[in-house]
């Protein structure tokens, strides 16, 4: 489990390992379960992309979403 505060401390680090990765759509925090269970999710546009993501970043889980294409509206 990890905190709000450790998430937004990590989601930077796990932005940056994501910049050159084709086909990440997106990295944000989500909540799991409790007020106090939090996850980095990133969004990706295929399976294929979920295979660069890492399990973890400082101690706080990674959720990989296949959202599909992201286009504005």
């Amino acid at each position: 489990m990890a905190t709000i505060d450790a998430a937004r401390a990590a989601k930077p680090a796990l932005r940056d390992a994501l910049a050159r990765i084709q086909g990440v759509a997106g990295v944000g925090l989500a909540q799991r379960g409790g007020p106090s269970d939090w996850v980095l999710q990133v969004n990706v546009d295929s399976v294929r992309a979920r295979k660069d993501v890492p399990p973890d970043v400082d101690g706080v889980p990674v959720v990989v979403r296949v959202v599909g294409a992201v286009r504005a509206l």
